[in-house]
């Protein structure tokens, strides 16, 4: 039988880093909570998105408290991740970003459209759980980041 184990901060900053794909969880008006998949990169402290002038997260992201998700799991071996970040959304044009977001290439584009904005999630919190005993996480990850 497998464990619940609390991840530290450094761990979950690590696989948080290391991904290439979350969930991004907005209130959206009447229709309430959203949970959105997001290709992302992160730079300093933040999680940055591209999204269209219009988009779900164009219209509620601007000010808001948001939830960023990113995990994995290993059914075979019954051991797996997830990571939260918790933060302030903040929607910023190209010429808005900084120096060192301009500098770090963007998250893949699957779908072309003009994604003339980007949402900036500065974390305040970061928590993570883990179940199993897998040794190497990130190493353990189907697609990562590398730097």
């Amino acid at each position: 039988m497998s464990t619940i184990t609390e991840l530290t901060a450094s761990e979950c900053e690590e696989l948080l880093r290391a991904g290439v794909f979350g969930r991004l969880v907005l209130r959206d008006g009447p229709r309430g909570a959203e949970i959105l998949p997001v290709n992302y990169v992160t730079v300093g402290d933040a999680i940055l998105v591209r999204t269209a002038t219009g988009s779900l997260i164009d219209q509620y992201g601007n000010g808001a408290t948001l939830l960023f998700e990113v995990d994995q799991v290993d059914y075979e071996r019954w051991h797996g991740w997830s990571v939260v970040a918790r933060g302030q959304g903040e929607l910023v044009s190209d010429d808005e970003r900084s120096e060192s977001e301009r500098h770090t290439p963007g998250p893949p584009r699957w779908v072309r459209r003009d994604d003339a904005r980007w949402l900036r999630l500065r974390w305040d919190e970061l928590s993570g759980r883990r179940i199993g005993a897998a040794q190497d996480r990130v190493a353990g990850m189907p697609v990562r980041r590398t730097w």
